[in-house]
This record gives C-alpha cells, sequence and structure tokens, in this order.
C-alpha cells in the first residue's frame, strides 16, 4: 500500500500539483507532545527530497507536508543513526534552504528557510 501511495503521489508532483501531501497515520509515535523526545533509528539515503520526506514519514510514522514548487530539484543529505525526528529532519534538510515547523495538530509542514541575516 505504501509503494501504491508513493508511486501516486510521485505521479502527482510529476503533472505539477502545487501542493504535494505527504500523509502517513501515526503508528509509531506513542503521544504527539512525547514524540519529540523519542530516539529513533533512521536509515535514509541522499535522495530526492519529496521520496526522503515520504521515508521519514514512513520511518516516524508523521504527517508531513510539502509543496511540489519547495521540493523538485532538491536532493537531501542522508540520514542514519539514532536520532530524534527533529535532528533527522534538520540534518536531511540541511543545503536545501529549507526547515521545517511543526503544526499544532503535530503536523510537520516545510518551509522555506529565512535568508541569513534576517
Amino acid at each position: 500500500m505504501l509503494g501504491r501511495m508513493a508511486r501516486r503521489v510521485r505521479d502527482l508532483s510529476t503533472r505539477g500539483v502545487v501542493l504535494v501531501c505527504f500523509v502517513f497515520i501515526v503508528v509509531s509515535l506513542p503521544i504527539a507532545g512525547h514524540a519529540d523526545e523519542a530516539i529513533k533509528l533512521f536509515d535514509i539515503n541522499a535522495q530526492p527530497l519529496s521520496e526522503a520526506l515520504m521515508a521519514f514519514g514512513a520511518q516516524t510514522g508523521a504527517i508531513v507536508m510539502a509543496s511540489s514548487e519547495l521540493t523538485t530539484g532538491k536532493i537531501s543529505k542522508p540520514v542514519t543513526g539514532q536520532l530524534t525526528p527533529q535532528e533527522a529532519l534538520s540534518r536531511m534538510l540541511e543545503g536545501t534552504g529549507l526547515k521545517f515547523e511543526t503544526s499544532p495538530n503535530g503536523a510537520i509542514l516545510i518551509v522555506r528557510a529565512s535568508p541569513p541575516g534576517r
């Protein structure tokens, strides 16, 4: 099912859909308030950012949303080892000009990072 969903999202993003949502039901994070502290084992290769975000969602159970305008043409940094989800996502986004924010409902939003000095 996850492979089918990934292909569908990939197909949508190649058709120029402005907003691509990577939605995964929270299955592995115990409680949203404590999820920030949980250490997880990550093994995500460098790859197109949209695919890396899907892998992150699959490994954490987090809901990750990003615009295809932001992710197209960007490659993630590899993330391996035991890290918090926040550490893993920060490493993944290094050098992309993007950052993440967590919404009040716990969803992770990928947004543009402010240029240095602002």
